[in-house]
């Protein structure tokens, strides 16, 4: 069984739990969660940084199984919604940043948000998107567009938007190693290239390194193929 699938696995075990409970709390949510991942032997979603509050952040993977996935939140509406409460406001988020009218957004998200807009917010909603990409809810097309109308809208954020452009390239190359797409050395400079270019923010092509580890942890991909294809 691939890593997605172990991971996908690990997060429907952990929603299942969760809802037979009445009122299950995000602390609750957090341990279910951490305790899944452990039992399908998977770590959580992640790039090369490991984050203390990284179980927390990972309920946004939660919530993506639960509603594109599973249709929880119609079937337990009430509870799926408080439980992400958080997680349903950074997806309106999204469907904002998502658009093309790139003048209206900061003030359209401030009023979902109810306040200025910060850097963890900014981080959290693009991690949703990087989670949809990764489970194959939305295209890489997608992720591109929403990283230009963050760094156009939130130039305050660049830094952030990096970081997340480094981390979605090293997964889409990983992907497509692991499916064959990518099958050299060449190929994959190409591709890595062209990626970054496409998204248009500076300084944000990964290392092979970085990519390395990103494929480690998302992908089971076997060491001589990778060891062909990146430095």
């Amino acid at each position: 069984m691939s890593l997605k699938r172990k991971r996908v696995k690990a997060y429907v075990d952990a929603l299942s739990n969760l809802m037979v409970v009445e009122d299950p709390s995000r602390e609750l949510a957090i341990n279910v969660l951490k305790e899944a991942l452990k039992s399908n032997g998977v770590e959580p979603f992640r790039g090369i940084s490991n984050p203390p509050d990284i179980y927390e952040k990972e309920l946004i993977s939660l919530y993506v199984v639960g509603t594109r996935g599973l249709g929880i939140h119609q079937d337990y509406p009430e509870k799926f919604n408080k439980l992400f409460s958080n997680e349903v406001v950074y997806d309106e988020v999204l469907k904002v940043l998502e658009g093309d009218d790139t003048i209206s957004m900061k003030e359209r998200i401030k009023q979902l948000l109810g306040r200025d807009v910060s850097e963890s917010d900014i981080a959290k909603v693009l991690r949703l998107a990087m989670v949809l990409y990764y489970l194959d809810f939305v295209s890489h097309e997608y992720v591109v567009k929403v990283l230009k109308n963050v760094s156009n809208v939130f130039p305050e954020y660049i830094e952030t938007v990096r970081r997340f452009t480094k981390f979605f390239i090293a997964i889409k190359i990983s992907s497509d190693i692991a499916n064959g797409v990518i099958k050299n050395k060449m190929m994959k400079e190409i591709n890595k290239q062209l990626l970054s270019l496409n998204v248009g923010i500076p300084k944000a092509v990964p290392s092979d390194g970085y990519i390395r580890e990103v494929a480690k942890i998302l992908f089971n991909i076997p060491k001589n193929v990778i060891n062909k294809i990146l430095k």
